[in-house]
């Protein structure tokens, strides 16, 4: 197959990406090698310092290059101009690329389009009719009179591939064509078979992570925590940060590291007792716990979104029901409950292992750790979440579309 995987994010560029967290792009480089090395011709439209070994088709590098500043906003002062400006130079930089997929598209030099971004796509598959299959990353629309509803409502019929089947939840009744999980390549984390004396928390620190959570746990039990972040906007929560996790940091019981990668970053994970992740949202994957468990590493983690999908409880870890205030806060939070809207009823009645709810269930579950083989941990990943059986799936579906619009 001839294939286009479509990145147009200006946060696949240097500038704008280096040190950001933004797992589409691991996610579509390591999909789009896999299937050059499997025989498919792979065109990846993307910023040029993508590294990959499909032929890069690289967005506008002085585009990028630019300082954001638009003439008409020149009135808007100060951080009200730059962020407008830059959400202009940022739609024009996806457009561009999309553009052009779809040109070689209609010049006949791809099969199949894979969107790996937001609605630009959409558009032009719209337009053209083209065969499109879109990843979505984040949590679908749970309100009516949101944005998001009109944008997703609009494009419902398209097809769309969910990263987990907790992710599928939504007030659009969107058309699914699969569920894809996502991978890692194995070979990039080493297993840990032991552990340091510690816990750890790495990704994004935000509220709905579940940071501060994550600190009181490890203080009740009298373990250290260590934390690994990048300090660049979008990975970390400002206000959060600053109110609720910076004041823990004392360099003993709770260590902050930077942004990791590579080496570093398997043995910072490999080297924790467990992961932990008392999430406050319905996440729809969570990358972080299928890098976790590669290193051999447990997840403890709350009962959202994805995490029965991802953690098998008792085996590759514990799962935890948050507290029911936790949910109703966060419903809350999400004006699901202010809108009048019918949300999914309190997420207990499973049979975990761990019998209490909320931080002290994580508690339990941090001082039982030793129960967990960590070899379970990398087997699972080996069986369900590695790079070559995510890629196989999206080759089953590519041609499945592909017959389909050919009917």
């Amino acid at each position: 197959m001839n294939i286009g995987i479509l990145l147009p994010s200006i946060y696949a560029s240097k500038r704008y990406g280096e040190g950001r967290i933004f797992a589409p792009l691991p996610l579509a480089v390591a999909l789009a090698d896999e299937l050059v090395t499997r025989g498919h011709e792979v065109l990846f439209y993307s910023a040029a310092e993508v590294q990959t070994k499909a032929t890069l088709i690289a967005g506008n590098s002085d585009l990028v290059a630019t300082d954001p500043y638009y003439f008409q906003f020149r009135y808007r002062e100060g951080d009200e101009q730059k962020y407008t400006a830059f959400e202009i130079l940022k739609r024009d930089f996806e457009y561009d690329l999309t553009e052009r997929a779809y040109h070689d598209a209609r010049e006949g030099k791809i099969d199949i389009i894979h969107s790996y971004h937001d609605f630009g796509a959409h558009y032009f598959n719209e337009l053209t009719g083209f065969p499109t299959v879109y990843t979505l990353h984040d949590l679908l629309p749970q309100l009516r009179d949101t944005l998001e509803y009109f944008r997703y409502d609009r494009f419902k019929h398209h097809e769309y591939i969910s990263i987990s089947n907790a992710q599928r939840t939504s007030v659009v009744p969107m058309h699914f064509a699969a569920t894809i999980y996502h991978g890692v390549r194995l070979e990039e984390y080493d297993f840990h078979g032991s552990s340091d004396n510690h816990f750890i928390h790495f990704g994004r620190v935000m509220e709905d992570k579940g940071t501060d959570i994550a600190i009181a746990a490890a203080k009740a039990v009298g373990m250290p925590l260590h934390i690994a972040t990048s300090n660049i906007r979008g990975n970390r929560s400002a206000l959060f940060y600053d109110t609720k996790i910076a004041p823990a940091i004392d360099g003993t019981s709770v260590t902050l590291a930077g942004y990791l990668s590579g080496k570093e970053k398997s043995d910072f994970i490999g080297n924790g007792k467990a992961f932990l992740l008392p999430l406050r949202w319905e996440e729809p994957f969570g990358l972080v716990m299928i890098e976790a468990m590669a290193c051999g590493t447990p997840v403890i983690a709350y009962n959202r979104g994805s995490v029965p999908e991802i953690v098998k409880d008792g085996v590759t870890g514990f799962i935890i029901e948050p507290e029911e205030e936790d949910i109703k806060l966060d419903r809350k939070r999400f004006n699901l409950l202010a809108s009048g809207k019918k949300v999914k009823p309190f997420l207990g009645g499973h049979s975990w292992i761990i019998k209490k709810r909320g931080i002290e269930g994580m508690i339990e579950a941090m001082k039982r750790i030793g129960e967990i083989d960590r070899t379970a941990c990398r087997k699972r990943v080996e069986e369900k979440f590695t790079v070559s059986r995510m890629t196989m799936d999206h080759e089953n579906l590519y041609q499945k579309i592909l017959f389909h619009s050919s009917q």
